[in-house]
């Protein structure tokens, strides 16, 4: 099963730790609600527009 797992997957799984991290730091704190989820959304998105550009920046099919 583990064998299927490609760096795409463990990025999404990376960046789904973080921001359940970041949700649950924050709560601990007491922040708001909203403000928890807002993080957690933002933690997402970040990971995934840095992995895009990663991805974009890789390739290097022009020599």
């Amino acid at each position: 099963m583990l064998r299927n797992l490609g760096i795409n997957h463990l990025v999404a799984l990376l960046g789904f730790i973080l921001s359940v991290c970041s949700y649950l730091a924050l709560k601990r704190y007491g922040a708001p609600d909203k403000v928890c989820v807002g993080a957690a959304i933002l933690c997402i998105l970040v990971v995934s527009i840095f992995w895009s550009c990663v991805l974009l920046g890789a390739d290097d099919d022009e020599d």
